[in-house]
């Protein structure tokens, strides 16, 4: 992303820009069906005291992956990056 993204040419931008449309048209669906379907029937398939676990692990996991900075810190580090590409002002981007 952050290669195409900082291309010096209009191209790389494009090619980022249809390929996170790709993604984001592929996710969606995906999206709905796992808190729709998914994720419920998890919740209902595990005992409590399982899926209490399973939480515990996951937010080890994070801690692992993002050295224990909470969600906002992580925010702000997307944000400097949005700010550093110039893709910051989603007005730009938005259509009237």
């Amino acid at each position: 992303m952050l290669r195409l993204a900082g291309a010096g040419d209009k191209s790389g931008r494009t090619r980022l820009r249809d390929a996170l449309r790709r993604f984001g048209r592929m996710h969606r669906p995906h999206e709905a069906r796992e808190d729709a379907v998914l994720l419920p029937a998890f919740r209902r398939l595990v005992p409590a005291p399982d899926y209490e676990a399973r939480g515990v692990l996951f937010e080890d996991a994070r801690r692992r992956r993002f050295g224990g900075r909470e969600f906002e810190g992580v925010v702000e580090e997307v944000a400097a990056i949005e700010r550093a590409l110039g893709i910051h002002d989603l007005g730009r981007f938005t259509p009237p």
